[in-house]
């Protein structure tokens, strides 16, 4: 009687644990707070939208615009980035924005052009960031904004995306 009381303890036990280890890993995918759509091997640890004050990104955590005024999207560290041939990371990023219903506004390619293709510190992008200027005619609203990073060497990509606010 015993033992049988123990193993069952034992196994509620370990189906608990292996319940509470994915519930917390789901919880981490489907977070309204952190869109993120990252593979394995290429990460973004953090994103926060933001305004520049000088040459200073101030986190902007409302997500509230003006309509004329320019939305940022800073991410944070980046990678790793894989190295070319050349010894060098080569990097791409992309800019996407949606208006309420869908429609595409702006898409930007190729931000980072000949920047991108450089020797990274540890093979990894500290805070690149991507940026929208909101036009005092747009109307207010909500938008979406998504930015892709690629890794052009390990021909791999990863995504952020999240929604702000024109008044």
């Amino acid at each position: 009687m015993f033992s049988e009381i123990s193993y069952l303890i034992f196994v509620f036990s370990v189906i608990f644990f292996i319940n509470s280890c994915g519930s917390e890993e789901n919880s981490n995918n489907n977070s309204d707070t952190l869109k993120i759509l990252q593979t394995r091997s290429f990460s973004v640890s953090d994103y926060n939208f933001a305004i520049l004050e000088g040459d200073k990104f101030i986190q902007y955590n409302k997500a509230i615009y003006h309509r004329g005024d320019e939305v940022y999207l800073v991410l944070e560290d980046v990678g790793p980035f894989a190295r070319g041939a050349d010894s060098l990371n080569h990097a791409e990023m992309k800019l996407e924005v949606t208006d309420a219903i869908g429609q595409i506004i702006t898409i930007r390619e190729d931000i980072f052009g000949a920047r991108g293709h450089n020797n990274f510190p540890n093979n990894m992008l500290s805070s690149p960031y991507a940026s929208f200027s909101s036009g005092v005619n747009d109307k207010p609203g909500k938008y979406s904004m998504s930015v892709t990073v690629y890794d052009l060497v390990r021909k791999d990509s990863i995504l952020v995306y999240d929604d702000f606010f024109l008044e």
